[in-house]
């Protein structure tokens, strides 16, 4: 582009024509550059004198007047004035322009400007100029520098992205690829996708299906390779993500193996309570004799009562037992009972934990168990019969002063009399009709003295042929003597003594027990016995009367 000088009127008429004609072409070629969209700009003797608007917004600059005039370096990166100097260099001819090459601008605020450029040699008012036309890359650049991201990202993940044409053949093929399926990228390119992971691969299945799929293919040296299988359509064809779980289900399938060897229960409930999984030895403790019973189980149809140690069921009312066990856990060796599948009770040693404990909200439980239902039988008959007496089943002399030393020593709910109560003539039913017969009067004695007192009070065979009773609650003198005539009515009925009949009879003696009592329970013993032996020798001299 030459920005020409107008000629004088002296010259010749047809040099005048000439230059009208050539300035004519300069304008119109002006106007042509001014409305380009390419980003164009001349500089002469290192200054800027021209920019057409598409330059001038490509600088940044509102127009071209903030531009023209200053030093061209001034919008030239430093790294690039020596690559620029060396293309312009090289134009000796006017109209010579360079291969479009790369180069960074400045823009006005001192931002960069990634250009492809080409410089023209031109002229300026006579002088040597160089044209410049150069295109934006920054939208280009980024894109690149997101594809490389990305097939930086494709080539260095754990997992194999294959990528198929849409008759499956396999168009790309990243480096897990190569490493899980031990086949390197130039022997799978063009193959069959089947070929290439040595399996059936049914895309457009797959997809249809949800677009995952667990398979198990095999490397280019045989072994087999358990994957997750993830396929989505893309463009003309698929994108395969296959993730190795090689590893993992080796793992799950020792420790399925370990767990189902296991002598221990072993189940994994969800936070509903329902079981995920269940191994064998806990199917045998729960007598799940049936798959139909291990469906009904693991479906939620069938629960499970649970009792704690004393008997007493945990029931909805209560801390639910599964809700027990996730809001404890880790819990170790808790002794529960649970009503089995055959209606038998079984005693467990109960441990779980949360399978995740950094996502207690979510976690399911894995509850492990052991039965000690034998272990535990043993050990409550060995109390009972700590406890009780063996010929009648009431409770001892034992757990006669227990109670009564509870009685007096806390604020434990406290009996209104102690009733001492002997049977009579004992030692005559032994010799008429032998111990057999003595035996059995002292069990219909302990049963008919049971069968006429309160659910709340208590029973107890203190040694031969002496009994205890705890009355409890709120009892005047009438009440009182009401319930020792029942007591007593309760023997006017005689005992069957292999064939033969016996009437047998009771004496007792009667304290009151007040919370004032001070009394030790020798003392309360003492004073009943006392007034059990004045009722008899008052019973004794009635009858003799």
């Amino acid at each position: 582009m030459s920005g020409g000088s107008v000629s004088t009127t002296a010259e010749s008429s047809a040099t005048g024509n000439s230059e009208r004609h050539v300035d004519t072409a300069e304008e119109r070629y002006r106007r042509l550059v001014d409305v380009s969209p390419d980003p164009m700009c001349v500089h002469s003797d290192g200054r800027v004198v021209y920019v057409n608007p598409a330059g001038a917004r490509g600088f940044g600059a509102d127009s071209a007047e903030q531009l023209v005039g200053r030093p061209i370096t001034d919008f030239v990166q430093p790294d690039s004035i020596g690559p620029m100097l060396t293309r312009i260099l090289a134009l000796s001819e006017e109209g010579d322009s360079s291969p479009a090459s790369e180069a960074v601008l400045r823009r006005l605020d001192g931002s960069p400007l990634e250009v492809e450029a080409v410089s023209v040699l031109t002229s300026w008012d006579g002088e040597p100029a160089y044209q410049v036309i150069f295109r934006d890359l920054t939208a280009q650049k980024a894109a690149e520098a997101t594809l490389r991201y990305q097939a930086a990202l494709v080539n260095h993940v754990s997992d194999a992205i294959i990528a198929t044409t849409a008759d499956g053949v396999v168009a790309s093929w990243n480096a897990a690829a190569a490493a899980i399926y031990r086949r390197p990228v130039e022997r799978a390119l063009g193959l069959p996708i089947n070929e290439a992971v040595d399996g059936d691969v049914d895309l457009a299945g797959i997809v249809a299906g949800g677009g995952v799929v667990h398979a198990t293919h095999r490397s280019a040296d045989g072994c087999p390779v358990n994957v997750r299988l993830s396929v989505t359509p893309m463009g003309d064809g698929h994108v395969v993500l296959c993730s190795d779980y090689t590893a993992r289900r080796r793992a799950e399938v020792h420790f399925e193996s370990v767990v189902r060897s296991l002598h221990d229960g072993v189940v994994v409930l969800d936070r509903r309570g329902k079981p995920q999984s269940i191994n064998p030895a806990a199917r045998r403790i729960l007598r799940l004799g049936s798959d139909g019973l291990v469906a009904d189980y693991t479906s939620g149809a069938l629960t499970f009562p649970v009792f704690n140690r004393r008997g007493v069921k945990i029931g909805d009312n209560e801390l639910g037992s599964v809700k027990l066990m996730f809001a404890n856990a880790p819990l170790e060796n808790m002794v529960v009972g649970i009503g089995r599948a055959d209606g038998s009770r079984a005693w467990l040693s109960v441990n779980c934990c949360l399978l995740d404990p950094d996502d207690a909200e979510n976690s399911a439980l894995l509850v492990s168990f052991a039965d000690i239902t034998e272990e535990h039988n043993v050990k409550a008959d060995l109390t009972y019969q700590a406890h009780h007496d063996p010929l009648t089943g009431l409770p001892n002399r034992a757990q006669i002063e227990v109670r009564l030393v509870q009685a007096v020593t806390t604020d434990a709910r406290s009996p209104a009399a102690v009733l001492f109560v002997d049977l009579d003539n004992l030692k005559a039913i032994n010799d008429d009709l032998g111990h057999h017969a003595g035996d059995e009067a002292l069990r219909e004695t302990a049963r008919r003295l049971r069968n006429s007192v309160r659910d709340d009070d208590f029973v107890g065979r203190l040694s031969g042929d002496e009994f205890v009773v705890l009355l409890y609650g709120s009892l005047d003198r009438p009440a009182l003597e009401a319930l020792t005539a029942r007591m007593h009515g309760e023997f006017d009925k005689p005992i069957h003594f292999g064939g033969r009949l016996r009437k047998v009879s009771v004496s007792m003696g009667v304290t009151e027990l007040s919370a004032e009592d001070e009394r030790t329970v020798e003392d309360i013993l003492r004073d009943a016995d006392a007034a059990m032996y004045r009722a008899k020798i008052l019973r004794a001299g009635t009858s003799f009367g």
